[in-house]
């Protein structure tokens, strides 16, 4: 089992000094003790996650501080984005970090999101789907076709080159549907607990394997990463304390985020 650092959370609705010290200071421990990567999130328009707007530009950062970690998206939502900006802005990375970029994609969940694309809610996870397969031969060095203002049909490279051959990818999964066609794609998983348990999980990991052995790809070649907080401690009692007021406004600030997801798809929600 590998271990890394995931930045889910980070308030970014006060200005306060050196709000990123933290992920500076914890990647470079991580990089000088062993881990395997360190992971940063996409987020919109809500205090949680507020202080990572960009994973592209957070990696940057990182690829100078570090040099051994992997350095993952967790997630770039790609629906939010054109793929040759995504394929051209990770290729920096990737230089930067002397080839240690990776990315996990995602379809995206709220509805304020959506201001930032051309594509409707409804159509994100079809999107997601073709932009990932855009990005990937992009960053192979083909030419992709798509429309200019005009409509008419460009052929489009981006660049720079990356230095990686091929882009390390990820699929953020949450329902049985989106396991399955990670696997025919033959991408690592990105998973969490959010809404259920390790057992409700097992059977969509089952379906995900089964699904890469039925498209050709080598089960245990492959990547499944699970975000889980996690707090380490000498003193069982100690932590507890320690986490409980940080831990009760992490909860606080999530649960708005789900409120705003719930509105977006018509839902109310209470406490």
């Amino acid at each position: 089992m590998d271990f890394s650092l995931f930045y889910f959370d980070g308030d970014g609705s006060v200005a306060r000094p050196n709000q990123y010290q933290l992920l500076i200071e914890s990647a470079k421990f991580a990089d000088q003790h062993g881990f395997t990567a360190v992971w940063t999130p996409e987020r919109h328009f809500h205090a949680f996650g507020g202080l990572y707007p960009n994973p592209c530009v957070t990696s940057a950062a990182l690829a100078m501080v570090t040099e051994n970690l992997q350095l993952r998206a967790g997630s770039v939502v790609v629906p939010l984005h054109h793929p040759v900006r995504i394929a051209a802005d990770w290729a920096v990375v990737d230089n930067l970090s002397n080839g240690r970029a990776a990315i996990a994609f995602a379809s995206g969940w709220t509805m304020d999101e959506f201001i930032l694309s051309p594509i409707p809610h409804a159509s994100r996870k079809a999107q997601m789907w073709r932009g990932i397969q855009q990005v990937q031969q992009l960053w192979q060095g083909a030419a992709v076709d798509f429309s200019d203002a005009a409509g008419k049909s460009v052929a489009a490279q981006s660049l720079p080159r990356p230095l990686q051959p091929q882009l390390p990818t990820w699929v953020t999964c949450q329902s049985t549907e989106t396991f399955i066609e990670a696997g025919r794609l033959g991408a690592n998983i990105l998973i969490s607990l959010l809404g259920g348990s390790l057992e409700q999980l097992t059977p969509k990991i089952q379906a995900y394997q089964q699904s890469l052995s039925k498209h050709g790809h080598n089960v245990n070649s492959k990547t499944i990463s699970l975000m889980l907080h996690t707090f380490l401690g000498r003193n069982i009692d100690q932590v507890k304390d320690d986490v409980r007021q940080p831990f009760c406004e992490y909860l606080k600030n999530h649960y708005g985020l789900l409120e705003n997801l719930a509105k977006g798809m018509g839902l109310s929600i209470s406490l």
